[in-house]
């Protein structure tokens, strides 16, 4: 190590991190690193360390190019590149190209696959040696700035690249988690397009009266906002979206966030890092000596946090965050289950938003239809326990056929189906009673809310996706 150290002319940390990360290729044996002369030199020459396959790419690289070159995309890597570093371009490449929120490659018994989600769903695009899953590994470990030696505790890395595409640049910033499973590594990676990000409320197809709901919330001077549902169903979007209607120079912006996903000019943006005790509910109360006017809590992840997000509400901030529920009116159940007194939320909160995403019908290749009688019928109910009129929504219904353009689902970008429960003074005054979900979701209904259920249906009958799709998402079979 002291050669190769006098070699390269630096300093130990500094030849450390360069080992960590991947730039300069060593080997451990037992408690010491040895270095081949040549690897050094390679280094030296601003060369990637040299990459030893144990079988051969070329099939995973072919079938992948070939998919990419099918979905209207390219190859975005130099033909003079290492098999590997282009392999895992083009993987990429093929998730930006087919709109994948994620990229997963995960090993087996004898062979590793890698899978996109393509609008909430998984399509399976490649199946490999497993021999081949280490390389692909530490290349991507490499890309992503991690320790590539460390393969016992997962990891967590990020990529920023600007990808060339024929339509231009796109400009991603990829969240990769690293794994280890009894075969191999499990690599997730996660896809943000910067320039697509829907940062605007206007772009994320509320329906006009909870768009309005929502709007006249988040505009108070005070209150706690929360937008509920499960992982991966847009509260984040949602979040950012509020945040970015609210920025402006007179108005003092402060965020913590786990992670920070998007940066977003005028605001303070703190990333949460639990493991050195940076938790949500110490970063709230340091923004509470800050003098904001607007805060948003990533989650309410516990109920310290919960009690700072509502106390900060009731001493006059806006604060915006999420919290992992089934619906609205389960929302404010689960926010006395974490044993915030139901009077301080009955006083704080001003609004209560559910959501889920549903797939959109193609435009090119969807055609209408008639649902099934008894589907019609359940739909109908639906709709008016959820406080629509069924009968003037409509018969637009249409079915998935499927196109090149959608890659034969039938199927192209989701959108929103949400709930927006305002905290009126019949609502407080139940909660501080102990009413249940039904009386909850019922009172609310009577005020004009419309359950995800009944904007699900209405969707459906505006053409923009089926029945089946509502259905599905909302576990209604």
């Amino acid at each position: 190590m002291e050669e190769a150290i006098a070699m390269l002319k630096t300093t130990r940390p500094t030849f450390y991190r360069w080992l960590r990360t991947g730039k300069v290729k060593g080997m451990k044996v037992g408690r010491q690193w040895r270095f081949y002369k040549a690897d050094i030199e390679r280094f030296l020459r601003g060369q990637e360390p040299k990459i030893e396959l144990p079988t051969d790419i070329g099939p995973l690289l072919e079938g992948l190019t070939q998919r990419l070159k099918d979905a209207g995309g390219e190859d975005p890597s130099a033909p003079d590149d290492h098999p590997v570093l282009r392999t895992v371009a083009v993987l990429i490449a093929l998730g930006v190209r087919m709109r994948a929120s994620d990229i997963h490659v995960e090993p087996y018994e004898k062979t590793a696959v890698a899978r996109l989600r393509v609008d909430g769903v998984l399509h399976k695009v490649a199946e490999f040696d497993l021999r081949l899953l280490k390389p692909i590994a530490d290349q991507a470990k490499r890309m992503a700035n991690v320790d590539v030696h460390e393969r016992r505790l997962p990891q967590d890395g990020r990529i920023g690249i600007a990808l060339r595409q024929a339509g231009g640049t796109a400009d991603l910033d990829l969240r990769v988690s690293f794994l280890p499973a009894i075969m191999g590594e499990a690599i997730t990676v996660r896809i943000l397009r910067r320039d697509e990000a829907a940062l605007s409320l206007d772009r994320i197809g509320y329906a006009a009266t909870d768009r309005d709901r929502l709007q006249r919330a988040i505009e108070s001077p005070w209150g706690l906002v929360v937008i509920a549902g499960p992982t991966g169903c847009g509260k984040s979007t949602v979040l950012y979206a509020c945040l970015n209607h609210l920025v402006r120079p007179a108005v003092k912006c402060m965020s913590a966030e786990d992670p920070v996903e998007y940066m977003i000019p005028g605001v303070v943006q703190v990333g949460i890092n639990e493991q050195i005790g940076l938790t949500f509910e110490r970063v709230v109360r340091s923004f509470l000596r800050s003098d904001p006017d607007v805060m948003l809590i990533g989650e309410l992840r516990n109920p310290a946090c919960l009690m700072v997000a509502l106390q900060a509400a009731l001493t006059g901030h806006l604060v915006m965050s999420t919290l992992h529920s089934d619906s609205a009116a389960g929302t404010l159940k689960r926010m006395v289950d974490m044993e915030a007194p139901p009077f301080v939320i009955g006083d704080a909160t001003r609004l209560v938003s559910a959501q889920r995403l549903v797939r959109c019908l193609c435009r090119k290749c969807s055609v209408p239809t008639e649902p099934p009688a008894d589907q019609l019928d359940r739909a109908g109910q639906l709709a008016r326990d959820g406080g629509l009129d069924f009968s003037a929504l409509g018969q637009g219904f249409r079915k998935p056929i499927g196109c090149g353009e959608c890659g034969q689902t039938g199927y192209r970008s989701r959108t929103l189906i949400a709930e927006m429960l305002e905290i009126t003074p019949e609502i407080a005054q139940a909660l501080r009673r102990g009413a249940g979900v039904d009386e909850l979701r019922a009172i609310a209904v009577g005020q004009g809310m419309t359950t995800m259920a009944a904007d699900g249906v209405r969707r459906a009958a505006e053409g923009q996706t089926t029945l089946d799709e509502v259905f599905r998402v909302l576990s209604l079979r």
